[in-house]
């Protein structure tokens, strides 16, 4: 196999007339012109040029080689235009959507290690408790929590598993010691969820496992359960990436459910291959998964 520069030195001799008259456009000195013609001519097997110190001619093989060369030559240059034209086009509005609490935990602590690499790139952040319709465009990307996704069109991935803890509040923990494991849930105030939180793994699990507690507190918003247990009204959970960020909660264990809620990355298929969006699903993923290692090491650790 030819090497693509022996091909662009003959294609400019050809043109000049000549190795010295082809170095200039080639940046090389006379000689490196004509190491690479014979570097051609022996990878081919023919002689190209006929050089003489009247300067140089094609041979009859390369007279018959000339054309299909200059069409190598612009297929080429085709493969570098579009490359810097893909290159160009990483820049624009990439609109993700997600719920709060994943928003705040990974997207936007990837924000900026993402505009290191794709600084012609704006993130949309749009998060909130109503889910946008990606297949209706509302949004390019949505992170979303789930124990299962349904079958669409849309293209979808699963981001990483998220495990959750049993917390409480320290002030708590103070004056009525944190649950060490489920048999301890019986004695404490509890705080659940309603609506579809009221499905999540952990909180079916908790309410099986202490079935007589009292519950003091239910809320339809993970992000307000968190918080009546940040501010001490009973035992509750929240997911183990979120605990380093937390000081004021406890982990009192972390139980291992044969149920696990998930985080999904999800798309339009006509958009899985757009460069924003393949740029952003290539970076996200393999961040989603050594910050989650990171932070829960760090909430078993506090």
């Amino acid at each position: 196999m030819f090497d693509w520069n022996d091909l662009r030195a003959f294609l400019a001799v050809a043109r000049h007339g000549s190795a010295a008259a082809a170095a200039p456009e080639l940046k090389v000195n006379q000689t490196t012109v004509v190491r690479r013609l014979e570097a051609l001519e022996v990878a081919l097997g023919v002689q190209l040029i006929e050089r003489s110190p009247m300067g140089s001619r094609l041979t009859w093989a390369g007279t018959r080689l000339l054309a299909q060369a200059e069409r190598v030559s612009v297929e080429a240059d085709g493969v570098v235009r579009l490359a810097q034209a893909l290159t160009r086009e990483l820049s624009g509005v990439l609109r993700l959507t997600s719920v709060d609490l994943v928003a705040n935990n990974l997207v936007i602590p990837a924000l900026t290690e993402f505009r290191a690499l794709h600084p012609g790139v704006t993130v949309e952040l749009i998060t909130g408790r109503e889910l946008l319709d990606i297949a209706r465009g509302e949004a390019d990307v949505a992170i979303r929590s789930a124990t299962s996704l349904e079958d669409s069109d849309l293209v979808s991935r699963k981001l990483l598993d998220v495990p959750f803890g049993v917390v409480c509040s320290r002030a708590y923990a103070t004056e009525h010691g944190a649950p060490a494991g489920p048999r301890d849930l019986a004695s404490h105030r509890l705080v659940g969820g309603t609506g579809h939180l009221a499905e999540l793994p952990i909180l079916v699990w908790m309410a099986e496992q202490a079935p007589l507690a009292e519950v003091v507190c239910r809320s339809n918003h993970l992000g307000n359960l968190i918080s009546a247990v940040r501010n001490g009204l009973g035992v509750g959970v929240a997911p183990l990436i979120d605990l380093a960020d937390e000081p004021d909660l406890v982990l009192g264990f972390a139980p291992d459910l044969p149920q696990r809620t998930e985080l999904w990355l999800i798309t339009r298929s006509d958009l899985r291959s757009a460069p924003i969006v393949r740029a952003f699903l290539d970076f996200i993923i393999p961040y989603a998964a050594r910050t989650a290692r990171g932070q829960t090491k760090a909430a078993a650790l506090s």
